[in-house]
């Protein structure tokens, strides 16, 4: 293979032999090609993904090689057990929510997943990959997360099946869905003063998890209880946010007269804060 760009030391951007782009991992493969060549030999690669969509490139160079082993073992072990074919970029998605997962539990934040029960009922197998998910995580990384994770996990299989065949999945309330989250992004251009990147991740993760929330109202499912505590927290810690996260709730009981918990509000705000760039390191 033909190395086009070096993510990182375990990643590159290649070009097989018939001219597509992969990405390829590999312990230290970016110093695998001979001085002063750019052949990448095939005994340094350990996984290649292709297919890859242009935004998670940016990713790559965020998510540690360690949690992306972890994200495709989960799915290599499980998609062979799932009644529809997973999207190229799964095991990104995935790797992406493991990784902010941790990130939350450094920082102490412990957040409920209101579509826990639904989604153990719903997609045993997808539960039981997101189980499985958090065995690695422990046993591999030393990180032990909390099993509100699990249903975000398996979420995230969920949701590449559906991207991979959106046609068959679409559910009757998706248009009306995406005008919400839509008017949602407006929102946030708005009071931040940006253009947000529609085609970027932090968009991606912030659409999906609205989805969530929305999905969740139509089911007529109660939310769970959060900790206002830490709700009132990060409302303190960042106060645009906080407004914009109101105004998009505001704008959601326009349409579903329906509670939305302290939790939920915590999440949104939390998209808010990483879609407008303002992420902690």
């Amino acid at each position: 293979m033909k190395v086009i760009k070096r993510i990182n030391n375990n990643t590159v951007l290649c070009a097989d032999s018939r001219g597509r782009d992969v990405v390829a991992f590999g312990k230290g493969i970016a110093f695998a090609a001979p001085k002063g060549s750019d052949e990448l030999p095939l005994a340094a690669i350990e996984r290649t993904f292709y297919n890859i969509d242009a935004h998670y490139l940016d990713l790559l160079e965020t998510i540690s090689s360690e949690v992306i082993d972890v994200a495709a073992d989960v799915v290599e072990t499980f998609a062979p057990a799932l009644s529809y074919e997973l999207g190229p970029n799964a095991v990104l998605a995935l790797a992406d929510h493991i990784s902010f997962a941790i990130e939350r539990q450094r920082k102490g934040m412990e957040i409920a997943m209101p579509l826990a029960y639904e989604v153990r009922q719903m997609y045993p197998v997808e539960y039981r990959a997101g189980l499985y998910a958090l065995e690695l995580v422990d046993q591999r990384l030393h990180v032990t997360l909390r099993n509100q994770e699990v249903a975000g996990m398996a979420l995230c299989l969920i949701n590449s099946a559906l991207a991979s065949d959106a046609s068959n999945s679409m559910p009757a309330d998706a248009s009306s869905d995406d005008s919400i989250v839509d008017a949602a992004t407006s929102i946030i251009e708005r009071r931040y003063g940006i253009a947000v990147d529609r085609d970027g991740f932090s968009f991606a993760r912030f659409a999906t998890h609205m989805h969530y929330l929305l999905d969740r109202i139509h089911s007529g499912a109660e939310p769970l209880p959060g900790d206002p505590a830490l709700y009132q927290s990060a409302r303190e810690n960042d106060e645009l946010a906080a407004a914009c996260t109101d105004e998009i709730c505001a704008l959601i009981a326009t349409h579903y007269p329906a509670a939305i918990s302290d939790e939920e509000r915590l999440y949104i705000l939390l998209h808010v804060n990483r879609i407008a760039g303002r992420r902690e390191s």
